[in-house]
């Protein structure tokens, strides 16, 4: 800064006429800011619309996706929106209304929740540009698919496993979407697992493959299951079984040799004393007389808490009796 420069900025403000000048502008525009500030005013704004609390899975909503509102007060008041960076989204929580295919809310039933939402004051006031907000609900398409768990590999302890079948809740998915869309799915399966060393009663919770991903409509009512497992404890027990002839003609008899077979099978130890023999049928099935030698044995009737292991023998010869 120049020497001259210098002694010009010490002049202007050594000049009391000008700094008396200065100090009265100031003062007149800081009242009148105040004054303005303090008088009534209003400010237009345009809000985007969300809609919240309603089954976004079963439903599709079409609304008005946008109100215009005209927020009164103060000037101090309206500062707030003034510094919003964007116009705030409003959204409106249907949760405990009762719905229909066609919704209409009042505006002004909605004022306080819009108040709040904008943070605003409680003496400022809205008026809006339309008198209610109207919206409608589309049920989508809908089907029920099973659940397919075949994906889990079950690994028990020695000497247990499963009793019974698994217990899948929920065993089936109700999944929304385009008619079209949903054609496309006939199941959907839980997410590939192993379980290891399963030596009691156990449930599990798994995911459920995202299958309804591939589809930019498609939304399932759940997305994990749960598979409830009831274990025990097993041992091995064979029971021998009288084997029958059956052949399309009742009135053909025949011997079969040996006569009876050993039935072998896994019985839960608390089933052990309750399984007889008399539990079993053993069967052989004859279509032609004079082409089979040999007839397989089948074990037609078996108490269900039973698994199968092994029939001895595995065939059997017979002889007509005439």
């Amino acid at each position: 800064m120049t020497k001259k420069t210098k002694r010009t900025i010490i002049d202007f403000f050594s000049n009391h006429n000008l700094r008396s000048f200065i100090v009265c502008l100031l003062i007149t525009v800081v009242v009148w800011t105040l004054m303005s500030l303090s008088e009534s005013k209003s400010v237009r704004h345009t809000h985007q619309l969300h809609f919240t609390g309603y089954d976004k899975n079963k439903y599709a909503i079409t609304a008005d996706n946008a109100i215009t509102m005209e927020i009164n007060g103060s000037g101090f008041e309206l500062l707030k929106t003034a510094f919003w960076k964007k116009v705030p989204e409003i959204t409106i929580n249907l949760r405990g209304r009762r719905l229909g295919h066609r919704n209409s809310i009042a505006c002004a039933d909605l004022e306080k929740e819009f108040l709040s939402q904008l943070k605003l004051y409680e003496n400022q006031t809205i008026h809006f540009g339309e008198d209610s907000v109207v919206f409608y609900l589309n049920e989508r398409n809908s089907k029920k698919v099973k659940v397919d768990i075949s994906g889990i590999d079950f690994e028990f302890a020695p000497q247990y496993g499963i009793y019974g079948n698994p217990t899948v809740t929920p065993d089936s998915v109700t999944i929304y979407g385009d008619s079209t869309s949903l054609a496309t799915i006939t199941e959907i399966g839980v997410a590939k697992s192993k379980l290891r060393n399963i030596d009691a009663d156990s449930t599990y919770i798994f995911d459920l493959q995202p299958v309804w991903k591939q589809f930019s409509d498609v939304y399932p009512s759940v997305k994990k299951v749960k598979i409830h497992l009831s274990v025990e404890r097993y041992t091995e027990a064979s029971y021998t079984v009288p084997i029958d002839f059956v052949f399309r003609d009742t009135s053909v008899h025949a011997k079969v040799y040996p006569p009876s077979a050993e039935i072998t099978c896994k019985v839960a130890l608390k089933d052990y004393k309750k399984i007889t023999p008399e539990m079993f049928r053993a069967n052989v099935f004859c279509e032609n007389l004079h082409r089979q030698d040999t007839l397989p044995i089948t074990v037609s009737q078996f108490p269900k808490q039973v698994r199968i292991s092994k029939i001895k023998p595995e065939y059997v010869q017979y002889v007509i009796i005439r």
